[in-house]
């Protein structure tokens, strides 16, 4: 017999978890369940690198133990996918037989990290992605010392540190496109980056892009345009897709770029199903146009949209902004919000930058309003920049000079100074 609740939540990770929280909290009655296809409960995917470099172990990537959800009275079925919605009958069959009749559903199921499968060697062992707890105890449990590392996403750059700093003797990052992380960074800011990695004994080859794995029996080197890597493990970092092969099966609708369309309150094309997250497309606020902006900060608020509207409560999600965060080392953040200088060209805009003492940051206006940013080696300014990106307002830079400036919210005329400093330090051009 089906066992039934209020709300459903196919998937266990932030999109997930922050709409069981908000579903909680908007209505501390209804009965809810998290189904996840993973064994484990909720855990920070962004400390994965973490993980493998051996500097957490498994309580510290837990984000929620099975002691948080009993006390916020949300019920876990875990390791075992859902394989099956029955949309009429509000119902859903996972993999193990197991029935579950819904009032209100939720897909938040996420992303799949993408391998070359047709490339020649990559069914070999000593192939990974690194996307889940047990991908990174596979990488973990693997016996190797030399890693090449395709790709230079978040996955990838952490990732390669990660395996240097768990010893291995050799790591190598190979990018494809001109520089590193060629869609989040401007190349001064990824040159910086590429120095860094090598600082640290990692070598990067940038604008040569993988043919082959080679090996008989495992993985024993990667051939790329220019060269030949000898190596016993690579760890695929090319990308993330959208994983709907479930909504598909359904019936419910997927937009252009492969995500599930929803509408501001995050409700899908059939009655009573949700989704958020990574597998949803979203509009982004800058263009205005649908994007895939796979992170975790518009899924975990997704997520809290699509759980107070299962609850009764009206939200609506408005949009999303393309945000790389991570680590190169213990202490140098790198930060790449909105857009760069690529996306400008051809169009009139203003570029602000500064390097001093081993940080840099670079701001781009179009119009008068902050379009992108990114800074290396600190965080000075992320809040106020990440907050004018997503309002997308006009910015005043003379509120300082003018007497009226003191009945203007603090984030204006913090961000009023922040960019003046910038203007009276730093370098200054027109495009």
């Amino acid at each position: 017999m089906a066992q039934k609740v209020d709300l459903l939540i196919i998937g266990n990770g932030p999109a997930g978890n922050n709409a069981a929280l908000a579903a909680r909290q908007a209505d501390p009655d209804m009965s809810i369940l998290i189904l996840g296809e993973e064994r484990h409960p909720e855990y920070s995917a962004p400390a994965l690198a973490d993980y493998l470099a051996g500097e957490l172990d498994l309580a510290g990537v837990t984000v929620n133990t099975y002691a948080d959800y009993a006390r916020r009275g949300i019920q876990l079925h875990l390791g075992d996918e859902a394989v099956e919605i029955q949309p009429q009958e509000k119902l859903v069959t996972t993999a193990s037989g197991a029935q579950f009749q819904y009032g209100k559903l939720i897909l938040a199921t996420g992303s799949f990290a993408v391998q070359l499968r047709r490339m020649q060697g990559t069914s070999l062992p000593g192939n990974f992605v690194m996307r889940t707890l047990d991908d990174v105890d596979a990488i973990a449990a693997y016996p190797a010392k030399q890693a090449v590392v395709v790709g230079s996403g978040a996955i990838g750059l952490e990732g390669a540190l990660a395996l240097k700093q768990r010893g291995y003797d050799k790591v190598t990052v190979v990018e494809a496109l001109d520089w590193l992380s060629m869609k989040s960074f401007d190349k001064h800011t990824s040159d910086l980056v590429a120095d860094t990695l090598r600082s640290y004994g990692v070598e990067v080859y940038s604008g040569e892009g993988v043919q082959s794995v080679e090996g008989e029996d495992r993985v024993r080197a990667v051939r790329t345009s220019k060269r030949v890597i000898p190596c016993d493990l690579v760890l695929w970092g090319v990308g993330m897709r959208p994983q709907t092969a479930l909504a598909q099966k359904t019936g419910i609708a997927l937009g252009a770029l492969g995500g599930i369309q929803v509408d501001d309150r995050m409700r899908t094309n059939l009655p009573d199903i949700y989704a958020c997250g990574d597998c949803v497309e979203t509009t982004d606020r800058l263009s205005g146009q649908k994007a895939m902006n796979m992170f975790w900060e518009p899924a975990a608020r997704g997520g809290m949209v699509a759980g107070a509207n299962c609850a009764g409560r009206e939200k609506e999600f408005n949009g999303s902004v393309a945000l790389f965060l991570t680590y190169i080392g213990d202490d140098c953040p790198v930060v790449a919000l909105g857009k760069t200088e690529r996306d400008l060209q051809g169009t009139p805009y203003q570029l602000l930058e500064d390097e001093n003492h081993g940080h840099y940051r670079r701001v781009l206006l179009q119009d008068g309003r902050v379009v992108g940013a990114q800074l290396f080696g600190t965080l000075e300014g992320f809040n106020l920049l990440l907050d004018q990106i997503q309002k997308q307002e006009p910015v005043d830079t003379t509120l300082l000079q003018r007497e009226d400036s003191g009945k203007y919210p603090a984030l204006h005329l913090s961000l009023a100074a922040y960019l003046q400093q910038l203007q009276n330090r730093m370098k200054k051009f027109s495009r």
